[in-house]
């Protein structure tokens, strides 16, 4: 039935970007940067990560996602797409705040399948219909997830996002492995980063 088609289930990978800037010094960093164990963590799974079958891969607007998200994904030929909703919450902190769009176009150049990603414009420039605050855009992520086809879908993001989905507690770039259903998501599984230092 329809309903059943709305509701179906999906295998959905919650991946933490690498540390950051902000994790490793505790200051609120504008759209704060990976840093080197952080790009290390992140490049740690470009071997493995097309074992999980991921048809499609969502992506915060936050650099330090972007970075994480490129470098997983540099050896598949996966869709990578820019998703405002996956944002970190937070949103008084600069950390936590999208950057101008000049600033992540730089930042693409210079990245593995940097020129692959796509909704660059859209995810940084706010629309009339932007959440008004954090609950609602991660209600929008819940949404936005279900109405995918796509049945195996990565969304690089933050430990906000992934706890608020899943009451997960992630470590940097490991991914929470889950079954979504109608907004709601059971963890089945959790992975490590294959190589970096372990950091929260």
């Amino acid at each position: 039935s329809g309903d059943a088609d709305l509701c179906s289930q999906k295998r959905v990978l919650l991946l933490r970007h690498g540390q950051s800037e902000q994790n490793l010094t505790g200051a609120d960093v504008p759209d704060a940067l990976l840093t080197r164990d952080g790009r290390a963590q992140a490049g740690s799974w470009c071997q493995d990560i097309c074992h999980f079958g991921t048809e499609v891969v969502l992506v915060s607007p936050l650099r330090r996602a972007v970075e994480t998200a490129c470098l997983a994904f540099q050896e598949t030929p996966v869709p990578l797409e820019l998703c405002r909703c996956a944002r970190e919450l937070w949103w008084d902190e600069h950390a936590n705040t999208p950057g101008p769009l000049v600033q992540m176009l730089e930042l693409l150049q210079g990245l593995p399948r940097g020129h692959d990603v796509s909704g660059v414009e859209e995810a940084l420039v706010p629309g009339a219909d932007d959440p008004l605050d954090e609950d609602a855009s991660i209600e929008l992520l819940r949404q936005t997830l279900q109405e995918y086809t796509e049945t195996t879908i990565a969304v690089v993001c933050h430990w906000g996002v992934i706890n608020a989905l899943c009451k997960a507690d992630p470590m940097n770039c490991e991914i929470i492995d889950c079954m979504h259903c109608c907004g709601f998501f059971q963890v089945t599984a959790n992975y490590l980063p294959p190589g970096g230092p372990q950091t929260s």
